[in-house]
């Protein structure tokens, strides 16, 4: 049982060290909004994860097989990141005061779907999913392939809100000037990201991001 939990911990660490369109979204999410906004967005990134892990496990993850649903994946992924980044990059923080905090409850709402589209909409973390799902299967028993996919959740949920806690200590340090060009970096990659998505989509493909699906 020991030996299941560490490969899982393992994979987690793997999988909370990609570098996509949800690791930069958590890190400025918590520079500009602070920890509890951010650990919103890792718990929308995890609920993502969750969903990917149920639909590779039940196999239904053949529906994205063909290349004109990975197409529309692509574009569809491709177009939020680009809106994501126009809105990020175009905003200049400014410090909030207290009567201009969001309640908890819309932030709650609002990140945690702003990080499961970011996860969800990234072709790599769909393949990277596959990797444990066909390990997990090496197990004999449901209860310890369950234990092993739980325990690759639950790391890299953890992981995510290590991020937005350093993230948030760092603000302190940083004025709303340096913050605002936070934004716009970061906005400028997710740009560059959903335009790299979105325009992939058209170019040849000698294997698709699913097909190890069986293997």
């Amino acid at each position: 049982m020991f030996h299941i939990i560490t490969q899982g911990i393992l994979f987690g660490l793997t999988l909370s060290l990609m570098v996509g369109p949800a690791f930069f979204s958590l890190l400025q999410t918590s520079i500009s909004k602070g920890f509890r906004c951010g650990s919103h967005l890792a718990f929308g990134i995890s609920l993502s994860d969750i969903f990917m892990v149920f639909v590779a496990w039940y196999g239904l993850s053949a529906v994205f097989e063909t290349n004109q649903a990975q197409k529309i994946i692509s574009i569809i992924g491709g177009i939020v990141i680009i809106a994501f980044g126009l809105y990020t990059g175009t905003r200049k923080h400014i410090t909030p005061t207290t009567h201009s905090l969001v309640p908890e409850s819309k932030i709650q709402v609002k990140y945690m779907m702003k990080g499961f589209l970011f996860n969800i909409a990234n072709p790599g973390t769909w393949l990277y999913w596959l990797i444990p799902i066909g390990l997990s299967n090496s197990y004999s028993k449901r209860s310890e392939q369950i234990i092993f996919l739980v325990s690759i959740l639950l790391t890299n949920l953890g992981m995510d809100i290590l991020k937005c806690a350093i993230s948030n200590e760092l603000k302190r340090f940083l004025t709303d000037n340096v913050i605002t060009i936070i934004n716009r970096v970061v906005g400028g990659i997710l740009i560059i990201f959903g335009i790299y998505l979105a325009v992939s989509s058209f170019l040849p493909k000698n294997n698709n991001f699913l097909n190890n699906i069986n293997m």
